[in-house]
């Protein structure tokens, strides 16, 4: 987002932590405390708070399964990834010259932020049905952030029914903006189907994790292997928790690859599978439809199987016999699987380019509902000079 606003001759900066990521230490700094440059963005990054024996306690009781009073969902945000630095730090861009936007709500960073400035930060929430977003907490959240944008209408709607009585219009005419995804003309491709794969396989991309349903997934792909496709293979792309992977030769995990190699690997599947149940957008099956494959998502996740209605572009499916069944199809058709990631691509470039994205974002930030920029081609091009600068603040 900050990479393309700049494009579009929006200046903007990126404020964060030196954590490297979230499945190493947050009290850990792994890059040093300092500016950079990356992909042409100015990175600003600020050592994190090192105190974590609160958040160790919170995290104690809920395994145990204990309630939680005010005080331990306080210590949840506060004491996990977080930085006074940077808050303190970011005093100096509250003014007129500059919007600041904090995501995602889950990371205690953005609350700190949020409620340092109350009324001068917007957020992007990415909210989806688990315990933190019933919190107080998060209600407080809300009601202390300038504007709030949406990537989905089914987050917006979760939204609307827990908070919406309480907090009011802040929530109800918040924007669904989306997440603008878009494989640019200038990204590296690697050419040709990967020797070291099979011919069919097909791909999960992303943090393998039990929230994710990671588990789930390779029992199910385990039975249809059994069932219908011996051969055919389940790679796996991205960190998170190895041991959810079995050994076993149905499985390949590759682990974390470069842009460049996902793409490669995606475009030569037969189709991206993601049965996660906790999404607020899934880029993952957009960057599938992107290169033109179809997409299989858990019917039980509003926004993924919306997604997929919306524009015919994959399958949903409920349990173990459809998962292989819809497995099975796509295999077995290779015009479906064309025709189901066209109609995707469709969609995309008609709801989620960054120029419709982007454009959606500066409306709601500018003066009175007017915009202070609109963009109108698919080049990237800036259609009006911008009199404000951008901050995105992520941990």
């Amino acid at each position: 987002m900050a990479r393309e606003l700049n494009k579009r001759g929006v200046p903007t900066m990126v404020f964060t932590t030196c954590s490297l990521s979230p499945y190493d230490s947050w009290w850990h700094d792994h890059y040093e405390p300092g500016v950079y440059d990356v992909e042409r963005v100015e990175t600003r990054r600020f050592a994190t708070s090192k105190i974590r024996g609160p958040y160790d306690s919170v995290i104690s009781k809920l395994r145990r399964g204990k309630k939680l009073s005010t005080q331990d969902q306080q210590d949840f945000f506060e004491y996990g990834i977080n930085s006074r630095d940077l808050v303190k730090a970011l005093g100096s861009f509250v003014n007129d010259d500059y919007e600041l936007i904090a995501l995602p709500y889950f990371h205690g960073l953005t609350h700190s932020l949020v409620h340092e400035y109350p009324g001068e930060i917007s957020l992007i929430p990415c909210f989806h049905d688990e315990p933190q977003f019933y919190w107080s907490t998060t209600e407080q959240l809300l009601c202390n952030a300038k504007h709030i944008f949406f990537n989905s209408p089914e987050e917006k709607q979760l939204t609307i029914k827990q908070y919406g009585r309480r907090v009011g219009r802040r929530i109800v005419e918040s924007v669904v903006t989306g997440v603008g995804v878009e494989l640019t003309p200038s990204s590296e491709q690697l050419e040709g189907k990967p020797e070291e794969l099979p011919d069919s396989y097909f791909i999960y991309a992303g943090r393998k994790e039990r929230g994710k349903n990671v588990h789930l997934l390779c029992e199910w792909f385990l039975d249809y292997a059994k069932e219908f496709r011996l051969g055919t293979k389940l790679v796996f792309i991205g960190g998170g928790d190895k041991s959810l992977v079995p050994s076993s030769d149905h499985y390949v995990d590759l682990g974390f690859v470069s842009e460049a190699r996902k793409l490669q690997l995606i475009r030569h599947s037969k189709g991206v599978i993601n049965l996660s149940e906790n999404e607020s957008f899934s880029i993952v099956i957009m960057e599938g439809w992107l290169c033109g494959v179809p997409s299989v998502v858990s019917a039980n996740c509003p926004v993924t199987r919306n997604h997929v209605s919306r524009c015919n572009g994959g399958l949903f499916v409920a349990n173990s016999d459809e998962f292989g069944l819809a497995l099975k199809h796509l295999e077995d058709h290779e015009i479906t699987r064309s025709c189901l990631a066209a109609n995707g691509r469709r969609y995309l470039a008609r709801e989620f380019s960054f120029d419709v994205v982007l454009s959606k974002y500066l409306r709601e930030l500018g003066d009175g509902g007017n915009p202070k920029q609109t963009f109108s081609n698919i080049h990237g091009e800036a259609q009006l000079s911008p009199d404000w600068q951008a901050c995105v603040l992520e941990p």
